[in-house]
């Protein structure tokens, strides 16, 4: 089951997290690739920048009180991953492939940071999630879904909690 929520926190709250975020002292890593490093991705597209929060039940990130607010919410028992993607602007809209974020049953969550043209597709009912700022979509981690960048702004800021 997919379900969206939007202005999932208040605008303070949301500007605040936007703001850590962008900041030019936020640390980013070069993935060289978007889904899996195990898999095939030749175009040169295929590439994005990533911040790993919370991974391998552990926190990661000196920035992870930043996430707070959206960790209230959320309500979880136990989290599995936390990261944070950004996919650079480019001239033609780079769908990715379609994969899932767990292979065993939780809860997943992707909070949009910026509203741009890019999307969240599901597999199943070809749902389009567009990328609007504030918005958050709830699906089951096995659920077969894609992103993209986008078209129409420097990049698409997207955070993917992975929890139970």
């Amino acid at each position: 089951m997919i379900r969206v929520e939007d202005n999932y926190l208040n605008e303070t709250e949301h500007q605040t997290l936007y703001n850590s975020i962008t900041t030019e002292y936020f640390p980013w890593h070069f993935y060289g690739y978007k889904v899996s490093k195990h898999e095939k991705e030749t175009t040169l597209e295929a590439f994005q920048f990533v911040h790993i929060f919370y991974g391998l039940d552990n926190v990661t990130s000196h920035n992870f009180r930043i996430l707070e607010p959206i960790l209230t919410k959320l309500n979880y028992k136990t989290l599995i991953r936390i990261k944070i993607n950004l996919n650079p602007y480019s001239q033609k809209l780079i769908v990715g492939s379609y994969h899932q974020d767990q292979e065993y049953k939780a809860k997943a969550a992707i909070y949009y940071l910026n509203t741009n043209n890019g999307y969240t597709q599901f597999k199943e009912g070809k749902e389009k999630v567009p990328s609007v700022k504030n918005r958050t979509v709830f699906f089951d981690t096995g659920a077969y879904h894609l992103g993209t960048n986008s078209t129409d702004c420097k990049n698409r800021l997207i955070l993917n909690f992975n929890y139970f």
